[in-house]
């Protein structure tokens, strides 16, 4: 079965207070988005990449990247105003794709490793959805509307999703396809698409790392440049 590894970067990253979005910033040299990029370019079991952009960026990859470096990218994407719509964006290209894996990731995770991107397509053997994910370490509130405590969860059952988040292409699709019917639709996470709209197939959690978080605002960077630098 083929395996996709779709790139999210169509954020505009405006938290980062920079003129270019953050996912074309350099650090160390490179830029955000070529760190997942090398992940899955190098990594034997990926078969191709696409890469989903902010619409003005779209065919101008090569003026901050040398794409002579990844063969494994088929196509730059025109992404949209919500990160769903970028995923959906994905599926579009795919639309005549039903045998496949296909992991999204957000280039905003520069530290996403082989042995995360592994771990994923191991879980895809046995299951149609998997989540990458880190316990939560922090006391986790719910609130009311008004802005009281209202429960403590338990902690111990509690993770913070991260990307990967992969899938067997047909029942994203199909997610997606009962998903846009509802006119209430909204979501920043496509696990939760899944959860919601097909619940009856379970979603897989797969360890992810602190390491790999996702860089939002400028103190981020400075973390990348250690773990760049180590």
């Amino acid at each position: 079965m083929k395996n996709i590894a779709a790139i999210l970067a169509g954020g505009s990253g405006k938290r980062m207070g920079e003129e270019l979005p953050k996912q074309f910033l350099k650090v160390q040299g490179k830029t955000i988005l070529e760190y997942s990029l090398d992940v899955f370019e190098n990594h034997p079991l990926i078969d191709e990449m696409i890469v989903v952009l902010p619409n003005e960026f779209v065919g101008k990859l090569d003026q901050f990247i040398d794409l002579s470096l990844y063969n494994k990218l088929k196509a730059q994407l025109p992404g949209g105003s919500e990160r769903y719509l970028s995923t959906l964006a994905a599926l579009r290209y795919y639309s005549d794709e039903y045998d496949a894996n296909i992991l999204f990731h957000d280039a905003a995770r520069p530290m996403i490793t082989q042995e995360i991107v592994s771990n994923v397509l191991y879980a895809l053997n046995q299951f149609e959805a998997v989540c990458v994910a880190i316990p939560s370490t922090d006391t986790v509130i719910e609130t009311s509307e008004s802005g009281f405590i209202k429960h403590y969860p338990k902690r111990s059952t509690l993770v913070n999703a991260q990307t990967p988040q992969a899938f067997n292409i047909k029942i994203i699709k199909k997610a997606f396809s009962l998903a846009m019917q509802d006119t209430g639709f909204f979501t920043t996470d496509d696990c939760s698409i899944v959860h919601k709209y097909l619940p009856e197939f379970p979603i897989k959690i797969v360890p992810g790392s602190p390491n790999n978080l996702k860089v939002t605002n400028p103190i981020d960077l400075e973390f990348i440049i250690n773990q760049v630098n180590k």
